[in-house]
């Protein structure tokens, strides 16, 4: 009675990926240099090899802790690389992989159709591509998502994590977006998961041995259950199945008094099913109850429960097996939620909203009049496969579906939308219904108040907190980096392109992604005339402490702006540091830069550099006195011009004044 698959997922629960993004960048780095140094050598079978990347990678600063095994750490930590074809199976880098690692330090650029990051590009190309064909899967899980989302215009969370996965080929993606379509307010998971498990000829033959007059043992559930880890796992099904029988069919007609010392027998016994079935178990039977607070209105309910409701022992038994099954399956499909949904994200054209999931604008019209054609393509046999997944091709040349006239999606959009969009502007305005998105979502999820709670568990270092409320894509000085870009542009009036100025790679959300390389300013806010003169402003930000902050950040800085006024020719342009807490030493050189020359591209030289520090306090200030950028421009243009000595500049100048 083996166990098949009945849904797919993409990479594995065995490698959690929060930075999803920089740990795919990392490891393709780590591994280029890996295969540098170990050349000529399998992968395959070599258990050694596995184990000495592993180390590898602890050695570069990638793992921490010590794995059990660690072969099999190195095999589960690539093995969702070699899913996404950006790795062969020997952990070689693909072309696709060459080419994202290539990215790494290098602005990226956004000349796709879609206009999103060159290496969300390159991922959404891989998505495009990837087909699912063994165990009885033919499906390409990407195009399934789409599908849907065309169809339906939204999923939401449960259909996105219960019943995309469960659709196997495009027969089923076809039925699945029926069923939702026709029964979505009332749409019942337990029973469409029920179907499915009725459609598996091995739950069929497990559930016909099952109903079997014969003792039910240990044994008995280590066949029904089907566990791929550990059959001993089913073991713990046992009591509880016992005292479910002596409930419904012993104690039927006892008074509640009489059933109450198997209640409590049940509730305990359930408490030692293993992993997450437990608490659905609990649920299911007990509602919410605990022993405490059983009493007559619980037992009631309890009657109420299908499982109690049955006339005979056969039918039990189908409840039973249907009940443990529904919910293997939901923890299972759960557990690869987070997966799917971090894999999906690299593409940056989902949108994963607080309780839908949608297309992004220009992908919803590209896909609209190609979708059906693509999901009953037939999937291509395992070499020509492999050969296109693990290569960079035009989008035309995956299937010549792709041929989209832009000029028919532009028009198709202004039909829609009753817009009066040019191939010339269309780009113009994705950008600025960007911004609206970006500013619903700062006006929802970072008002004043929010920013400030952010900034002291920043300073705090209560970095979970701070993921959790952001980004867990994002690390926090990445974090840092974006709220404080978000505050400047609440302090500048909202005014100006900001995604443009924040040279950070924003998710489809347009919350924070974190990578593997950099080399540009933070921020830099672009200011037209008004009360000061055109200027560029570079805000840099840094978590480091104590010396380290002075070490890290020192050249960086100083070299950003001087780069930024040799290309612009404006030696308005000037510098803002922010830091949580700051260092006498680097307020001291940075003071310094003023009396110093540097050097211009072009031969000639820069006279004195602009380079204010603060740290997050008077962040806070500005931010809770609803300062005005006027305001502080002039406060740090008077400071720069001051004759203070350096020792006493920064008190007298910058902090007792803000």
């Amino acid at each position: 009675m083996a166990f098949k698959s009945y849904s797919w997922s993409i990479g594995t629960t065995s490698f959690r990926v929060s930075q999803l993004n920089y740990k795919i960048e990392r490891q393709l780095q780590l591994l280029k240099q890996f295969w540098l140094e170990n050349p000529n050598v399998n992968w395959k079978n070599n258990n050694e090899l596995q184990a000495k990347y592993y180390y590898f990678m602890k050695d570069n600063g990638f793992l921490i802790g010590e794995a059990s095994r660690p072969d099999k750490d190195a095999r589960e930590k690539t093995s969702g690389l070699v899913d996404i074809g950006v790795l062969t199976q020997d952990r070689k880098l693909t072309e696709v992989g060459n080419k994202i690692e290539s990215l790494l330090g290098k602005e990226r650029t956004k000349d796709n159709i879609f206009y999103i990051d060159e290496d969300s590009y390159y991922y959404l190309l891989q998505f495009l591509k990837l087909q699912i064909n063994n165990d009885g899967l033919k499906i390409k899980p990407f195009i399934a998502l789409i599908y849907m989302l065309e169809k339906l215009d939204y999923l939401t969370y449960d259909e996105f994590t219960y019943l995309l996965p469960l659709c196997k080929n495009k027969y089923d993606v076809i039925k699945m977006v029926n069923d939702i379509k026709y029964n979505r307010q009332g749409l019942d998971l337990d029973m469409i998961i029920t179907t499915r498990i009725y459609e598996m000829d091995n739950y069929i033959r497990v559930l016909e041995e099952f109903r079997k007059d014969y003792p039910v043992t240990e044994e008995t559930f280590e066949m029904i259950g089907m566990n791929r880890k550990s059959a001993s796992y089913e073991h713990a099904y046992l009591p509880v199945y016992n005292e479910l029988v002596n409930l419904v069919f012993h104690l039927r007609h006892n008074t509640f008094e009489e059933r109450i010392e198997s209640y409590n027998k049940l509730y305990g016994y359930c408490r030692n099913i293993s992993g997450n079935a437990k608490s659905h178990w609990l649920s299911y039977l007990f509602m919410n109850y605990t022993p405490r607070n059983f009493d007559e209105k619980f037992d009631k309910e309890f009657r109420k429960l299908e499982i109690s409701e049955v006339k005979n022992i056969i039918d039990f038994k189908r409840v039973f097996f249907e009940r443990e099954h529904i919910i293997k399956w939901k923890v299972n499909l759960k557990e690869y939620f987070d997966l799917n949904k971090r894999y999906f994200s690299l593409t940056n054209i989902v949108k994963f909203g607080e309780d839908k999931i949608e297309l992004d604008l220009l992908p919803k019209y590209y896909f609209k009049e190609i979708i059906d054609d693509l999901l009953n393509e037939n999937l291509l046999e395992e070499d020509d496969y492999l050969s296109l997944f693990h290569s960079i091709v035009p989008i035309e040349k995956i299937s010549d579906k792709y041929k989209t006239d832009i000029s028919e999606l532009v028009n198709e959009i202004n039909k829609e939308l009753h817009t009066d969009l040019t191939i010339d502007n269309i780009n113009t305005y994705l950008e600025d219904e960007k911004i609206k998105q970006f500013n619903k979502l700062i006006d929802e999820r970072f008002k004043d108040s929010d920013l400030l709670s952010l900034i002291d568990l920043i300073k705090d270092r209560r970095d979970s907190e701070v993921c959790s409320y952001v980004s867990d894509n994002a690390d926090v000085p990445t974090i840092f980096e974006y709220i404080l870009g978000i505050a400047w542009y609440r302090i500048s009036n909202k005014e100006g392109n900001i995604l443009k100025f924040m040279n950070l790679s924003l998710d489809a959300d347009l919350l924070p992604k974190t990578h593997a390389g950099g080399g540009m300013a933070d921020i830099v806010y672009e200011y037209k005339e008004n009360n000061y003169p055109r200027h560029n402003l570079l805000i840099e930000a840094t978590l480091s402490e104590s010396t380290g902050q002075r070490h890290m950040e020192m050249e960086p800085v100083s070299r950003h702006l001087g780069e930024d006024i040799s290309s612009t020719n404006n030696e308005n342009d000037y510098a803002l540091f922010v830091a949580p807490n700051l260092e006498e030493r680097l307020i001291l050189d940075f003071r310094n830069m003023r009396s110093r020359f540097y050097p211009k591209a072009n031969g000639g030289y820069i006279e004195g550099l602009k380079i204010i520090p603060i740290d997050t306090d008077i962040l806070k200030k500005f931010i809770t006195e609803h300062k005005k950028y006027s305001d502080i421009y002039s406060l740090f243009d008077n400071a720069y011009k001051s004759q203070l000595p350096d020792p006493e500049w920064f008190e007298k100048e910058i902090f007792q004044k803000i």
